[in-house]
Formats: structure tokens, sequence, C-alpha cells
């Protein structure tokens, strides 16, 4: 019998947003259920923001002019974070509720559904996945 390799899983990841307000950003993702953590200390101050399986870093930048998601660049992508949850139109009712800015859907199908909001700072964050049995 041939020997198995041992593989390290990966359980998650971080994505790093640098916002123009620390405390603009923390609130909206707030707003949104996301659970708030400060990290760092004197040199390196940003904020983790998480719901469910994703984490968003709101890292502050020193020039306002370098938030700049990649979304609004020509050639960009249409959104700057995609994430997966099998329950789309709860998720829209929720935004629409906390008055959260929807630029793109809500698109449903049988295969796939999703829609698009955007942060205070610009950022484009696509929802995508299955609806709720509601």
């Amino acid at each position: 019998m041939g020997e198995q390799a041992v593989v390290a899983s990966i359980s998650g990841s971080s994505i790093v947003l640098l916002v123009s307000d620390l405390t603009s950003a923390s609130e909206f993702y707030k707003n949104l259920g996301f659970k708030y953590e400060e990290i760092g200390g004197p040199k390196v101050r940003h904020v983790h923001v998480s719901r469910g399986n994703i984490t968003f870093i709101l890292h502050p930048a020193i020039n306002k002019e370098d938030v700049r998601p990649a979304s609004s660049l020509t050639g960009g992508l249409y959104f700057d974070v995609y994430a997966y949850t099998d329950a789309v139109d709860l998720l829209v009712d929720e935004c629409r509720a906390k008055g959260v800015e929807i630029v793109d859907g809500p698109h449903y199908s049988k295969h796939w559904s999703e829609f698009t909001i955007k942060d205070v700072d610009g950022y484009r964050i696509t929802f995508g996945g299955g609806v709720s049995n509601t």
C-alpha cells in the first residue's frame, strides 16, 4: 500500500481593505452584523471585522487618495470581494433594511444568485450562492 501525503488544511482567509476612516468603515460593517476586534499596537493599528467565515482587516490609509478599490479602476472586476452564502435573499433583505447601497442585483436564478453592495470607501462586496428555503 502507498503512503498518503499529509497536507495542511486551510480554514479561511482575511482580506485587507485600506480605508480612509477607520471609525466610519468599522461602523459600516458592525451595522451589517460583523464582529469588531481591535488588533495591533502603536505602530500597526487596524481592525478585524468578521461575520461567519469572512474577515476583513480594515487598515487606515495614511493618504486618503491611496484608497482605490480595484472595482473602480479601468479593467477592474465588478467586485473587490466575493463572499458566498446560502441565503442571498435574506442578505438582500437585511441590507435593504439597514440602508446599505446595493449597486447591482439582486439577480436570482435556480443555479446561482448574487447581489453587490458598496461600502463607505467604495469597495464592492458581492454575495453569491443559493437562496433560503423561506
